[in-house]
């Protein structure tokens, strides 16, 4: 199953036991200027009960993702650059190796973590910088649901009106719009629930 945040962490204690140990792929932030929320993220997830195992797609080989996705219950895969985070699933090979996992376990994505759950992220051209992943030229992604999740909305009117101007933009994508206090649960590509994560 997938949860898939925009922002609040707290709906992921209602589906992921305390103690259960939780990979963390901070990935996506590495090229943002402030990682800060990531740290905090991390420290949430801790605060929550949860034991952390560190994934770092950029640095460590696919046999070790691969090894460490097959000791842990859940999988949180933080906010940041999607093209970047995608570039890295990539490059590292993980694509299918992610996709298993979230079949099987619980995939968390926020925000990026997110938006990669989605058949292509081809989309977010107006919410992140392609410039940011210059390997990447197939914007396929891991195909978790039938649909293409829109983080943050209303978080700031300037964010709120590039997502206003990517639903314009593709009229024939089935967008899912998330507020920071909103996550949408996923059972199958097309059995899907939006919950308030207040």
């Amino acid at each position: 199953m997938e949860i898939l945040l925009s922002g609040n962490m707290r709906i992921i204690k209602k589906y992921v036991k305390e103690g259960s140990a939780v990979g963390f792929i901070p990935t996506a932030s590495e090229v943002e200027k402030d990682r800060s929320y990531t740290a905090q993220n991390k420290t949430d997830l801790q605060n929550m009960g949860y034991k952390i195992i560190d994934i770092e797609l950029s640095t460590q080989s696919k046999e070790e993702i691969v090894e460490k996705l097959n000791t842990i219950d859940a999988l949180y895969v933080a906010g940041g650059n999607c093209f970047y985070l995608l570039q890295q699933i990539k490059q590292k090979n993980v694509l299918n190796e992610l996709r298993d996992f979230a079949r099987k376990k619980i995939y968390i994505g926020a925000s990026a973590g997110s938006c990669v759950a989605c058949p292509s992220i081809e989309y977010v051209s107006n919410l992140d910088n392609k410039n940011d992943a210059k390997l990447l030229t197939d914007y396929k992604s891991l195909n978790l649901i039938n649909a293409y999740i829109l983080p943050h909305y209303k978080s700031s009117e300037e964010y709120s009106a590039l997502i206003d101007k990517t639903i314009s933009e593709y009229p024939n994508l089935n967008f899912i719009v998330l507020t920071n206090s909103q996550a949408v649960i996923v059972n199958s590509n097309d059995d899907y629930t939006v919950e308030y994560t207040d």
